[in-house]
């Protein structure tokens, strides 16, 4: 699902873009999305310009929605 890295590297350049001017956060969009799935609607278009993100963007919601929840014993099921 995700990557972790032992590294301040990814960190550091993390740090450095949200810096820049034309950082867009998009971890708030399934907070938005939420009245949206709750209400059963299986297919969302979310449109933006080229070379917006969209692809990245998805796969965060997608990553989102198929989180299995800990079952707090520390293995997830």
């Amino acid at each position: 699902m995700g990557t972790y890295l032992n590294s301040i590297t990814p960190y550091t350049l993390y740090k450095s873009e949200c810096l820049s001017a034309y950082f867009v956060d998009k971890t708030l969009m399934p907070r938005e999305l939420f009245p949206y799935v709750s209400a059963g609607n299986r297919h969302i278009c979310i449109t933006r310009p080229r070379r917006f993100g969209k692809t990245i963007m998805a796969n965060m919601i997608s990553s989102f929605f198929q989180k299995i929840p800990d079952s707090g014993d520390g293995k997830n099921t």
